[in-house]
């Protein structure tokens, strides 16, 4: 929204600097995004009369005028390439040493001819952005006269942002009254008179509301006589100011008086409008439903299909207006426009929104009618207007105000307690302060009484409170209409805090916010080992797309929080997954040519069953291990190396796992996956992707000839679960430790885990270390076995061992192999 200070200050005196406007306005809650200063123009630049205009010779567009600045002296001679230069019209002439912004006016020759000057446009001027041709100022205007009288410059131009709960701030009068409440300046807002209306059976409207809900109050009002022509020029001056551009006197008044009041009007022709039937003696208006697929002509030129979500304004036969949004073509004021009908209204916020949204069109009216215009302000803006039609286009009018109002909104009234305002401002306020405060912004002090948390609308309805009723004591307050955002105790002494200054809010040490540093070096140490052994981290949205959920065989309907009002449908659940993310990005960099990747994220999930917002990790690896040498070719990544990656974490995190086994998930391959459990969690898993899965996400692995390996962390849980552990100062050993082999085939179901316990459990004091070294699976080994070498390291903490002992311990090992897993020695 754009203010003009000029405009303002008609309102509330503005005795201070432009900086201290820009300060109040902050402090009243009205957020200054931009100033622009338009500077005084300087004496050599007058209104002038052009006796002549004759097109320049061997130009198309020049044209070589004689102006006169009626100062007595001989016209001058200046050449313009304005299209709209002609003879009679009275422009703005800048004389030779003006200087405009960086130009300074010089008399010249101009295809041989001489120019003493320049005609001026709007933004020559900085005034405005219109370019389009020199200025026409009305005929009655007197020459030589300064353009700063006529444009009231010097001014500031402040481009403000108002709250979405703030309708009343939409227009100058608001904003006015704001500024005086928080100033303690006086307000000079007059009240517009009564406009009798003249009795006229020729000319009559049938006005009816089909959706009360959608439009709780809807106004006309009949003029005739209207005389179109270009409105005054400190009409235009206030709408060029204010960023909109004048149009005639009829259009021009609905758009100073949305500007002044807040609240939008729109004019109709009254001859263009039809009634319901034929025959009907009037034409009608009627605010209904759209009908589904109805056509629409905008005032923009572009016709809309509308549907039963929107509400329009419409005669016996079409629709004439998209309610609070836009105007018809169909209906609009026009040259040949000669009665009026004045519509002012008041429209749920929720359809506006949703017709502006819906159908990409944005203008001054939605955008005050989505934040809530009071019913009760329809009748004032629309007297407001009259005044302003009879007075500029000589308009009369019929009859009296048309006001369809189903259910009038009732005058409400809210308790407030001295106790708490000093409860959530930290300091006691004086009750006449408050009163004043209040008074200031137009609400009305009924009485004190008994608290209730309650809106009342009648004063006998207030309880009288007394010591033996034990009740509250509160100060009741009548609400303008208007202020539709006030009805809460909280509200009142938001506005005290405003109005009093938030810089006298005490200021209490807060407490201070103890890092989670364990949290945070885990997390560290993750992301650190991640990257320090190749992988790039990504960074994604936090939401999930339930057609991606439901790819990976996950229910979007379980476990998931649902987005009210998403921005589209693709991020419609908060994140409970970082998986269907990193393969958009992994195929994005595999469509882009990369074969060799390693990607992670390390993010927060949103699980429905918890409390907590874990931290996870996922990764996908594919590729090759390291590129290729001629003395070192590649090969690709396979399970042994996903495996010791996570080994490698959970070895630094000093987590190593109590189990490893496989854990089903819908994703990964059923026989190429494992998982790791630290107290029955499992805190990591890795897996192969099925193909499918990926297939579904545009990943064709078979062409690749490469399989996508996943690993996913359980951040959070490493985090809890190291979060209480000590670690002890372990010497190191003074006897040396010895390694025996051994190669035996097993059967291929039985897993390395059981295997690793199985021998870890013959002594686990002695047995410091299992390492698998070797597996071969082959013609010499028999089908459904496979071939395993394992390398025992053998260490006593307390003497060397000797061979007899450590031959006792190897063949301890091999009979509770052979045992429990049938193994043959090699």
């Amino acid at each position: 929204m754009i203010i003009s200070r000029n405009w303002l200050a008609k309102y509330v005196p503005l005795e201070m600097d432009d900086d201290a406007l820009n300060q109040a306005l902050t402090f009243s809650g009205i957020e200054v995004e931009a100033i622009d200063h338009i500077p005084a123009l300087p004496p050599e630049v007058v209104t002038a009369r052009i006796i002549s205009a004759e097109k320049l010779e061997d130009s198309e567009h020049l044209t070589l005028c004689m102006v006169d600045i009626g100062d007595g002296s001989e016209p001058r001679q200046v050449v313009c390439g304005a299209p709209n230069c002609s003879a009679g019209m009275v422009s703005v002439l800048a004389l030779p040493g003006a200087v405009l912004g960086e130009l300074t006016i010089k008399s010249a020759r101009l295809r041989g001819v001489e120019s003493h000057g320049m005609l001026c446009s709007e933004r020559e001027l900085g005034i405005s952005e219109d370019h389009a041709g020199i200025i026409r100022l009305p005929e009655d205007t007197p020459l030589g006269k300064s353009v700063n009288e006529l444009y009231e410059l010097p001014d500031t131009i402040f481009e403000v942002e108002i709250t979405p709960n703030r309708p009343d701030l939409l227009g100058y009068e608001g904003i006015a009254r704001d500024l005086s409440a928080a100033l303690n300046l006086p307000l000079y807002i007059k009240e517009p008179q009564p406009v009798p209306g003249v009795d006229s059976d020729a000319i009559g409207l049938s006005l009816s509301i089909v959706e009360p809900q959608l439009c709780p109050r809807y106004t006309a009002r009949l003029l005739a006589d209207i005389k179109l022509a270009d409105s005054p020029l400190w009409l235009k001056t206030a709408l060029i100011k204010s960023g909109m551009r004048p149009i005639n006197n009829v259009v021009d008044i609905t758009n100073y008086v949305m500007l002044e009041t807040g609240h939008p009007l729109h004019a109709f022709d009254y001859d263009l409008l039809q009634g319901e039937t034929e025959d009907a003696a009037h034409p009608s208006i009627i605010v209904r439903r759209a009908k589904d697929k109805e056509k629409f002509m905008a005032l923009d030129g572009n016709e809309y299909e509308l549907d039963g979500q929107d509400l329009v304004i419409a005669d016996g036969k079409n629709a004439g207006a998209l309610a609070g949004v836009i105007g018809g073509k169909q209906t609009a004021i026009s040259d040949a426009t000669k009665r009026v009908v004045l519509e002012s209204a008041a429209f749920q916020p929720q359809t506006v929104r949703r017709s502006s949204y819906n159908h990409k069109v944005s203008t001054d009216s939605s955008y005050r009618f989505e934040r809530h215009q009071s019913p009760e302000m329809a009748a004032r803006t629309s007297l407001r207007a009259t005044q302003l039609l009879v007075e500029l286009a000589g308009a009369m009018v019929i009859g009296d105000l048309y006001d369809a109002y189903p259910q009038p909104v009732q005058r409400w009234m809210v308790a407030l307690r001295k106790s708490r305002i000093s409860l959530l401002i930290g300091y006691e306020m004086a009750e006449a302060k408050v009163k004043e405060y209040l008074g200031n912004l137009g609400l009305e002090y009924v009485k004190d009484g008994a608290w209730q948390e309650e809106l009342l609308h009648d004063a006998s309805e207030i309880k009288e409170c007394d010591i033996s009723s034990k009740c509250e004591a509160a100060m009741w307050f009548a609400i303008p209409p208007k202020r539709v955002d006030l009805l809460r105790e909280v509200d009142l002494i938001e506005e005290l805090a405003r109005l009093d200054g938030y810089h006298k809010v005490p200021v209490k040490t807060p407490p201070s916010i103890i890092m989670d540093k364990h949290a945070y070096r885990i997390r560290n140490q993750v992301l650190d080992y991640l990257v320090g052994i190749g992988f790039y981290e990504t960074l994604n949205y936090s939401f999930n797309d339930p057609a991606q959920l439901q790819l990976l065989g996950i229910d979007p309907q379980e476990n998931t929080h649902k987005l009210i009002n998403p921005q589209s449908g693709n991020q419609a659940l908060m994140r409970i997954s970082l998986l269907p993310q990193l393969l958009d990005n992994l195929r994005y960099n595999l469509n882009h040519g990369e074969r060799n990747l390693k990607l992670m994220e390390l993010a927060r999930l949103y699980p429905a069953d918890q409390n907590v917002e874990p931290l996870h990790c996922t990764a996908l690896v594919t590729g090759q291990l390291r590129a290729g040498h001629w003395q070192n070719p590649g090969r690709q990544i396979n399970f042994f190396d996903i495996k010791g990656m996570v080994t490698g974490l959970l070895e630094l995190l000093d987590l190593p796992g109590t189990k490893m086994e496989p854990l089903a998930k819908s994703w990964l391959s059923q026989t190429r996956n494992l998982a790791w459990f630290i107290e029955d969690k499992p805190v990591a898993q890795i897996g192969a992707l099925q193909p499918a899965i990926a297939d579904k996400f545009g990943i064709d692995l078979s062409q690749l000839r490469q399989e996508l390996w996943v690993i996913e962390l359980d951040v959070h849980l490493l985090t809890e679960i190291s979060r209480n552990r000590k670690r002890t100062f372990v010497p190191l050993p003074r006897f040396p430790s010895v390694s025996r082999d051994l190669s035996f085939v097993v059967a291929n179901h039985i897993s390395w885990e059981h295997i690793y316990r199985l021998v870890k459990g013959v002594d686990e004091y002695l047995i410091s270390n299992v390492e698998i070294f070797d597996e071969y699976r082959g013609k010499q080994v028999p089908e459904g076995l496979r071939s395993l070498s394992l390398r025992l390291i053998l260490q006593d903490k307390e003497k060397t061992l000797t061979d007899n002992r450590i031959d006792a311990l190897v063949d301890s090992v091999i009979k509770e192999l052979a045992e429990e897993c049938k193994i043959q020695l090699r």
